[in-house]
């Protein structure tokens, strides 16, 4: 999908705040303050949107981000396939969706709690990792270390297909069973990076988002907290301006960082003092509400 979406940066978005892209980290753009524009509503496309939407597929699309994500896009109408090593283990949780039953499971750290609702007209479905080479929207949503094989062992089938990829792990977010370790000081400090390093496809365009969004604040109707409902957003344009959307789509609204160069500055689980402090300025003079959940 063309960038046009969008148009040229900087400017006044669809949501009411300013963004940018191109400009090197050490630049910064004067920002006038966030408008208070009307969220459109759940499954409303923007104005400006032209074309289909994108099939997804969701690698680690039963773990607790994937099962409230794929509720949460297919509520909004896009065509969704969740992806597991188990094409069983996924069936058994969307069978329990489209039946508007939701799905409740005990995992480390929490719980995927999805409350039941009406799934009429649902398009999602189940599928194994390897079925996500069909989609539009490939997303890694698996813990950073089990990210490449799973990208790697479709590497053959995306290559040169001009997919989005839509990346949602956090190498750094330090987890009880030893996951998050971080990437080593001498390469990349994203996985993003990591990942586009490795798979090599120029016909790729990469984005990141949901990095700091928790699990159980993503609902079929909307945020749980409709008070933060912004989430970071950052990578190539055509991806951003995809992404963009899905995320007003599902009642959030994105804040859209820049390009691939300021991905280390968004990875979760790392919290800094200037980080809190660069987050808190701009909710006071750019009026951004940040879920925040790491």
């Amino acid at each position: 999908m063309s960038g046009e979406l969008w148009g040229e940066w900087p400017k006044w978005g669809d949501d009411g705040r300013w963004g940018k892209w191109g400009q090197p980290k050490e630049q910064s753009l004067t920002q006038p303050p966030a408008q208070s524009t009307p969220h459109p509503g759940i499954g409303v496309r923007s104005p400006n949107a032209t074309g289909p939407l994108p099939t997804i597929a969701f690698i680690g699309g039963t773990g607790r981000m994937g099962v409230h994500l794929c509720a949460a896009w297919a509520a909004a109408g896009y065509d969704v396939t969740m992806c597991s090593r188990s094409k069983e283990k996924a069936q058994k949780i969307v069978d329990e969706l489209l039946a508007g039953r939701g799905y409740e499971e005990k995992v480390m750290q929490g719980a995927i709690s999805v409350p039941p609702c009406p799934a009429d007209g649902w398009k999602l479905r189940a599928g194994t990792n390897d079925d996500a080479a069909d989609a539009d929207l490939i997303v890694l949503g698996t813990v950073y270390e089990q990210a490449w094989a799973m990208l790697e062992a479709i590497a053959p089938k995306i290559r040169g297909k001009g997919k989005l990829i839509l990346d949602m792990t956090n190498p750094f977010l330090k987890r009880p069973d030893g996951y998050g370790s971080g990437l080593p000081a001498d390469g990349p400090q994203s996985g993003i990076e990591v990942h586009k390093q490795r798979l090599a496809d120029d016909s790729v365009r990469w984005v990141g988002a949901y990095k700091s969004v928790l699990w159980s604040l993503v609902l079929p109707t909307g945020p749980k907290n409709p008070d933060r409902p912004d989430i970071e957003v950052f990578g190539d344009p055509e991806a951003v301006a995809v992404v963009s959307e899905l995320i007003l789509m599902h009642g959030w609204r994105p804040v859209v960082r820049g390009g691939l160069e300021v991905a280390s500055d968004h990875e979760g689980g790392i919290p800094s003092l200037s980080k809190i402090m660069g987050n808190i300025y701009r909710e006071f003079t750019l009026g951004e509400k940040l879920s925040v959940g790491w």
